[in-house]
């Protein structure tokens, strides 16, 4: 069994920025400098924009007003998210079949990490259209992540395409949910490739601790994690003592004294914590319980808090 933290360096280890691109300003916004942008003023440099920044609107009007047509930036990486099921649909296609949840959701959080992200499936569970289609993907993907439906057949038959198109490895990372990853390379250039848990609660979590940083750091971000603060925690909180558990919570009060309470076990719809929180309460392996009014850490997911 691998810790997350030694997971998150095998994940990390050797991936560099892509390399930088010469864009037009609209195809620069949410790409990150590759080199400094630079004016003569009065025969002396000026540093318009520095090196590592992440171009939004308000540098497009700056670099407008100086002047400035093109920029050098590290592209976006192309994220390709398979999923495969036959009992999987789109959503809102046929009530009586399961929808693609972590298709779409996968989809979703890669694209708000800042990746340019394709969408293929949900496939048929077939050895040979899962095998092509991935082959296929491979011409166009910077990563792969690819996710089944609840089914254990269907994620055997995956994870024996991907030992046949590379290096591929499956293991147990001692964390909950989501302890379930695979991660290798495949086809000619080793694309990186994630299997993360059916579960989707596992597998965005898996996105937002493994896959987000990865994707961070090729297009030059200096911030890789999600950030960590320490809250108060509004009620008590009951854990598993063998692993690190990541506990969906709502955060409140975060320019002040940060409070902090689980979202978790909503009798009503066991995903309803997905859509409320915020954040996720990071319980240590070997905590039982965690008791109102103590200090815990807290992991934000704002991507807004990270720059």
């Amino acid at each position: 069994m691998r810790s997350t933290a030694e997971h998150i360096d095998l994940v990390l280890a050797h991936i560099n920025s892509l390399a930088p691109l010469e864009v037009g300003l609209l195809g620069s916004v949410g790409c990150v400098l590759a080199e400094d942008v630079t004016i003569q003023d009065d025969e002396a440099t000026q540093v318009l924009l520095s090196k590592g920044t992440t171009i939004a609107a308000r540098h497009i009007a700056l670099l407008a007003a100086a002047g400035l047509g093109r920029l050098w930036v590290h592209p976006k990486p192309r994220v390709v998210v398979v999923t495969v099921g036959d009992e999987l649909v789109d959503p809102g296609q046929d009530p009586d079949r399961i929808p693609d949840i972590n298709g779409v959701a996968l989809t979703a959080a890669a694209t708000a990490a800042g990746a340019m992200t394709f969408r293929v499936g949900p496939l048929q569970s077939n050895v040979d259209v899962v095998r092509a289609s991935l082959e296929d993907q491979l011409v166009r993907a910077d990563i792969i992540i690819a996710a089944c439906g609840m089914s254990a057949p269907d994620y055997d038959l995956l994870t024996n395409v991907l030992k046949e198109l590379g290096r591929v490895e499956f293991i147990r990372v001692a964390m909950q949910p989501g302890g379930a990853q695979g991660f290798g390379f495949i086809g000619p250039d080793s694309t990186p490739v994630f299997v993360l848990p059916g579960n989707p609660v596992g597998a965005l979590l898996s996105f937002d601790i493994f896959v987000r940083p990865m994707i961070r750091r090729m297009m030059g971000q200096s911030l890789l994690h999600h950030k960590i603060i320490d809250a108060t925690l509004e009620a008590s909180v009951d854990s598993s003592e063998e692993d690190v558990h990541y506990i969906r919570a709502h955060l409140s009060g975060v320019h002040g004294a940060a409070r902090v309470r689980s979202v978790e076990n909503n009798e009503e719809h066991p995903l309803a914590g997905l859509g409320t929180a915020d954040a996720l309460i990071v319980v240590p392996a070997g905590t039982r319980r965690l008791s109102q009014g103590e200090t815990v850490s807290v992991m934000r997911l704002d991507n807004q808090v990270d720059e």
